[in-house]
């Protein structure tokens, strides 16, 4: 993986299955907005921006892209970093309807009270849903995740495995870990290991700081996140998540909670559904 410098391109130079090595080159946004318009493909994108400077631009760049039945892009691919900024204006004045998604930390409660802003998002219309970060059960923010559920709505979590993986013994596939070694045990006290820029991998719960109030990531967990009632599941291993219900005989969170133990309802008002005749055109 090559990087061309602050605010370049990362060109990538991936294996497939059939161990061939090609170039793959990341897209720009508007190019990505270009190809749902071409495929004829509904679909929402959640731009999770990790430097606020990157966020008007977008917006600037996709002002005048669709998808193919004429959905402003602006409109499905959502924001979870936005302020009454100029660029907001514009969009309201353009009669683009904006989708937000606030994020909540521990690291903020010291800034401003978190719930207070919750429920003010949770009051105009153009806020989808709620970012929290909590990782165990009671932990600094479940108030949050309280008060969020308490409005009807639906919750889900990420599963996070680590960044590590065992070997596959595949004859054409090449597992290459560059400079690090896998440790024995992949797994240390139900905690799993992350990637750290310039060092060696370490456990998920040795970075969890205060966002728990145990000092465990439980959402390497997969025991837990099912206890929890999760109506969805975010993964970058979604492969392994499906493997581990389908072994059980589940497709979903919900039906395996349903054995023997009370079933977290799905809320059936979510903002999609009381908007869907809005996409659909009805």
């Amino acid at each position: 993986m090559n990087f061309t410098g602050l605010g370049g391109i990362e060109s990538l130079r991936l294996r497939d299955e059939q161990g061939r090595v090609r170039n793959e080159y990341v897209p720009f946004l508007p190019q990505m907005i270009e190809s749902i318009f071409d495929s004829g493909s509904n679909v929402v994108l959640e731009l999770d921006f990790k430097d606020q400077s990157a966020v008007e631009p977008a917006y600037w760049a996709l002002k005048h892209l669709t998808n193919r039945a004429g959905v402003p892009a602006n409109e499905w691919c959502i924001y979870k970093l936005q302020s009454a900024l100029p660029w907001v204006q514009d969009a309201l004045a353009s009669g683009i309807q904006l989708a937000f998604i606030p994020v909540y930390d521990p690291a903020y409660e010291a800034q401003f009270s978190q719930l207070a802003s919750m429920k003010l998002f949770a009051e105009t219309n153009y806020t989808i849903g709620f970012e929290v970060e909590l990782r165990n059960t009671g932990g600094p923010t479940q108030e949050l995740l309280d008060f969020a559920k308490s409005r009807g709505r639906s919750a889900g979590t990420f599963y996070a495995p680590g960044d590590l993986t065992y070997p596959t013994t595949d004859n054409i596939t090449l597992f290459n870990t560059g400079n690090v070694s896998l440790p024995h045990d992949l797994r240390v006290n139900n905690s799993d290991y992350g990637f750290q820029e310039n060092h060696v991998p370490v456990l998920l719960d040795s970075l969890v700081g205060n966002s728990s109030s145990d000092g465990h990531d439980y959402r390497s967990d997969f025991d837990w996140i099912v206890e929890q009632g999760y109506e969805w599941i975010i993964t970058d291993t979604a492969d392994e998540w499906h493997e581990r219900l389908a072994k059980q005989g589940f497709r979903n969170t919900s039906r395996m909670v349903a054995d023997g133990r009370e079933v977290v309802d799905g809320k059936k008002e979510g903002w999609y559904r009381r908007h869907v005749r809005d996409f659909l055109g009805a």
